[in-house]
């Protein structure tokens, strides 16, 4: 679903790209090569015109991030993914589609990836079993002596990303992006809606300076969960991730995320 969209800003972004930079959203067509006419559509099946893509992010504009996919290449972007914690195969049938997640991806992945933006780019390993004493009491294995961790993208790009992704959970002047529902945490949050073909799969994918966590909703034998716009990530995913991590943050202190070296912030 569209919560690997991010992965796809990060390419631009480390391509050159700013959260300011203008792309068209508008009728896009390319053909496969069977010679059959792709034609993508938006979730609302509109189109904005001109851009910024912050703008598109917070509104999870396909077109966009399928321009933006075409621009750097579908190699970049499953690098990005794949660097990230993505470990499901991406195969290079995918083409552009890739900036539409249409790759499988497991839900512990897309938690590693999402907190790899959390961490100024440092991706963490998942860890199982955190602890093992012996009958009497003695640690014979903590997962602190065993973590695995690696500066997987720049700093300076993760942050960018993560400052977008909270643009996605902040509402304003009559402005409600896709993910709005999670600033109820009251603190600094950021994350991605995903709503896949026919809402079979919603997802919300957000972080805080503490925790990251992942919400997936789905059948089984995938099966569409219902029609319009009441059956989105927005809808369905988000108020469960807000309520868990309501408790999960109950009584820590209010904390931001840390600016690398070399961010300068402009007013928008």
């Amino acid at each position: 679903g569209s919560s690997v969209k991010p992965f796809v800003w990060a390419a631009a972004i480390a391509s050159g790209m700013t959260p300011s930079s203008i792309v068209v959203d508008e009728p896009f067509e390319r053909l496969d090569g069977a010679g059959n006419v792709w034609r993508p559509k938006n979730f609302d099946a509109g189109y904005h015109g001109p851009m910024t893509i912050r703008a598109a992010l917070e509104k999870s504009v396909n077109i966009v991030s399928i321009k933006l996919a075409e621009q750097v290449g579908v190699p970049l972007v499953r690098s990005y993914l794949q660097r990230c914690g993505i470990t499901t195969p991406i195969d290079d049938a995918v083409g552009l589609t890739i900036a539409l997640g249409t790759p499988e991806v497991k839900v512990i992945d897309q938690c590693v990836a999402y907190s790899t933006l959390a961490n100024n780019g440092v991706r963490y390993d998942p860890v199982m079993v955190t602890e093992i004493k012996n009958r009497d009491g003695i640690t014979r294995y903590d997962y602190r002596n065993n973590v695995h961790r690696e500066q997987a993208i720049d700093p300076k790009v993760a942050y960018v990303i993560n400052h977008l992704l909270q643009g996605v959970c902040a509402p304003g002047g009559g402005y409600y992006p896709t993910g709005h529902r999670a600033s109820a945490l009251g603190r600094p949050v950021g994350g991605k809606t995903g709503t896949t073909n026919s809402s079979r799969n919603t997802w919300f994918c957000g972080f805080t300076a503490d925790y990251t966590c992942v919400v997936w909703l789905g059948y089984r034998d995938n099966r569409s969960l219902g029609k319009g716009a009441d059956y989105t990530g927005g809808r369905l995913a988000c108020p469960i991730w807000t309520e868990f991590m309501l408790k999960a943050e109950e009584g820590l202190p209010i904390r931001d995320f840390d600016v690398p070296n070399g961010i300068e912030f402009f007013n928008r």
